[in-house]
């Protein structure tokens, strides 16, 4: 078993009304663990491209794993997931101003 079927495990088997935020959580902790973590950065990036809603908010709610490469990219995302998923489109600009924090507008 590798670690996308461990994440799809955890999401299709997850107890009733988890949020989003807590498997991120999981996740996260799980990602500083492995000695893989472009591994489980692709894993999330493909979520975010899934039509399950869930499978992109918990992308969007992972923590040290930019969803981008690129502040453009960034942009590109929540716009993509703004028109899919308007309720997380908030979550996806967030991490555009966390880009802008870290590096600045410019990049």
């Amino acid at each position: 078993m590798d670690i996308e079927q461990v994440m799809d495990f955890l999401v299709e088997h997850r107890a009733p009304n988890l949020p989003p935020e807590a498997l991120a959580e999981v996740f996260t902790s799980l990602s500083w663990c492995l000695n893989d973590e472009a591994k489980m950065m692709a894993i999330v990036r493909r979520w975010l491209k899934l039509d399950d809603e869930y499978r992109v908010a918990v992308s969007l709610w992972m923590d040290d794993i930019f969803p981008a490469d690129s502040r453009q990219g960034l942009v590109a995302l929540a716009a993509d997931i703004n028109m899919r998923f308007p309720a997380l489109a908030e979550r996806a600009s967030d991490w555009i101003r966390r880009w802008d924090n870290a590096y600045g507008e410019s990049l």
